[in-house]
């Protein structure tokens, strides 16, 4: 089970308290005309993930290096 699957199956989506961007993606999903808010956070989530990865290779090729 993935990460996603946990979440649903194991802890609750109270939102504003214990919402995941999974959970929230998937909550706005099922909603009426929540695609364009599900986007956005999809979007927001990549730039995220991608911002984590740049960084976290600037700070080992900095390490490497001393």
């Amino acid at each position: 089970m993935g990460e996603f699957g946990a979440t649903i199956t194991f802890v609750s989506n109270i939102p504003g308290q214990t919402q995941t961007i999974p959970s929230a993606i998937y909550a706005l999903l099922q909603t009426p005309s929540g695609d364009a808010r599900a986007m956005r956070l999809v979007l927001i989530s990549v730039v995220i993930a991608m911002g984590a990865v740049l960084i976290s290779e600037w700070i080992a090729r900095r390490a490497a290096r001393a």
